[in-house]
This record gives C-alpha cells, structure tokens and sequence, in this order.
C-alpha cells in the first residue's frame, strides 16, 4: 500500500527573522552544591578500610562501601564522605557489596557497621584530619541514630 506525503494546512512561519551567523556563546558553568565542596575525602583512609575484613560475611575485603539510603548522606551522583565508608567484599557474582545495595536488612545494618569501621579508624589514627573527621562522622550516626 503507497501513502501519500503529509501535507501542512498553514505554513511554518519564524516568530523572529533568523540569524545567520552564529553568537560566540559563554560556556555554562555547573552550579555547585555547597556540601559536595565540604566533602570529607582521604585515599588514605579507604586505603585502611578497604585493608579490614568483610562488615557483612567477615572475609577479606577489597571495597569500600559508602554509606547509602540514610541520613540524606548521599543521593543521585553525590557520593556521602569518606568517613562514612565500611570494608565490603566486592566481585563478580552474589557479594557483600551488592547484596548490601539489593537488601533491605543489611542496609539497615549500616550504622552497626560504620561505628565498627569508624572505631577502628580512630585507633589506627590518634590525631590529625582523619581522626577529627572520623570523630564527626562517629558523632553524626551516633546523633541520627538517637544514641547521644
């Protein structure tokens, strides 16, 4: 079966006459969220988590799991900081780390296992901006979970 071309009723026509040569246009500038710059970062804090056992089965780890789905700490593309990171098993198949993300149980488990990462942070490092921001993220779950 051959159909025929659509045809318009009324014709296009340009609210405003077109110009031709193209504007050099500014680029456009992110906005940035006041908290992503106060992030708490520290490859060598991760380093230390990823080096603990398993939060969840206790075998060795090789991630660091990040806090998520509580105290608005993270969100879609925003990371929470790095003090609030605990050691997960993570690799192909059925691990910590996903089981962690598809469980609701575990999930709820975070703040247990964030106080036992933050812990052992605060005795591995006694002093300096590592301690101090394990000391905040200690006393921020603490806070949130009604255990002042």
């Amino acid at each position: 079966m051959k159909r025929t071309a659509l045809e318009r009723r009324t014709p296009l026509r340009a609210k405003a006459p077109m110009n031709r040569k193209r504007e050099k246009r500014q680029p456009v500038q992110k906005a940035r969220r006041k908290n992503a710059e106060s992030r708490f970062r520290s490859e060598r804090y991760l380093t230390f988590v990823r080096s603990l056992s398993c939060c969840v089965c206790g075998a060795p780890a090789n991630a660091a799991h990040h806090l998520i789905g509580m105290y608005q700490a993270s969100g879609m593309g925003l990371k929470a900081d790095d003090s609030l990171a605990m050691p997960v098993c993570d690799g192909p198949g059925d691990t910590c780390h996903r089981r962690i993300h598809n469980e609701a149980h575990l999930r709820w488990q975070q703040p247990i296992f964030l106080i036992d990462t933050i812990n052992a942070g605060l005795d591995a490092f006694p002093e300096g901006p590592i301690h101090d921001a394990l000391i905040e993220a200690r006393d921020f779950v603490l806070s949130k979970e009604g255990k002042d």
